[in-house]
């Protein structure tokens, strides 16, 4: 997670504005069923059908490769000790910020799906990496805004779930609330597949629920059921959206144990049921 907010300039301020800007940045969508959202890659372009964004400094941060959970392709994230910041951290990410359907807040529910693929060649380390994020936008009276939800690799080799979230209005560090949930282990050289059911809510009727499986062994586990807050109590034009790849917090101030760091993944989706965002379906 980082204190830093994603800095959204002249794009923030049309948001915050009102929701007409919205309904302007609703271009085409990739979907595989009616109200299911699906990044899958096969374009062959980072874009993915034109609707991703991403944040990156160089030319090895994202690439589209052939190592897919399904089908021919799949995106690859790469950073590397000393990368130059963007959005204020070392990051190569894919995101939703401009894709309205794939917007959420307080009061909404929906499924994620999303594969990860854990290279043979990873290694510990002694800080964590993100390698999902649910991010909200700041509100007009924030100086900054944490995820909703973010998804880390710890140094313990496990994947955890971490959560913020604040009743109150206009977050600050001092009102945030925190939880967070060891979820499996992180396996090298296999394909993670994840499906989160999350209730979204500032309030104690916020719900997560989990599964996980990899490639080599299917068949789904519940990795996580938690009740109680999972975001924050943000104006009513305020919104959350998706970030994919890695981001490397601690490389903003210090080495770690490990000087690069790679990552893929594929199928992302967000869909009104389990079998929507399946993704070990094509």
């Amino acid at each position: 997670m980082t204190s830093r907010n994603y800095r959204l300039g002249a794009a923030r301020v049309a948001l915050v504005a009102g929701c007409a800007m919205l309904s302007m940045l609703s271009a085409a969508q990739p979907a595989t069923a009616a109200g299911t959202l699906r990044f899958t890659y096969e374009d062959g372009r980072i874009s993915s059908g034109t609707a991703l964004e991403v944040n990156k400094c160089c030319g090895h941060s994202l690439g589209i490769k052939s190592l897919a959970r399904t089908g021919k392709y799949a995106v690859m994230s790469q950073v590397r000790y000393g990368d130059p910041a963007v959005e204020g951290g070392v990051r190569a990410e894919s995101h939703t910020l401009r894709n309205t359907a794939s917007h959420f807040r307080s009061g909404s529910t929906a499924y994620y799906g999303f594969s990860i693929y854990i290279p043979s060649t990873w290694q510990k380390d002694s800080r964590e990496d993100i390698v999902f994020q649910w991010k909200p936008w700041r509100d007009t009276c924030e100086a900054q805004k944490w995820p909703s939800a973010f998804l880390t690799v710890q140094p313990t080799g496990k994947f955890q779930l971490r959560v913020n979230s604040d009743a109150g209005r206009c977050s600050t560090a001092e009102s945030l609330k925190k939880d967070s949930y060891d979820l499996t282990d992180v396996q090298p050289g296999r394909w993670h597949d994840f499906v989160f059911r999350i209730r979204w809510s500032h309030g104690d009727d916020g719900a997560i629920t989990g599964w996980h499986q990899t490639h080599k062994t299917p068949g789904w586990k519940r990795v996580v059921s938690a009740t109680g807050a999972n975001t924050f109590n943000d104006d009513a034009t305020t919104k959350g959206y998706l970030k994919w790849g890695l981001y490397k917090p601690a490389w903003n101030t210090a080495p770690t144990l490990v000087q690069e760091r790679v990552i893929f993944h594929d199928n992302v989706a967000v869909g009104a049921s389990f079998n929507a965002v399946n993704p070990a379906k094509n």
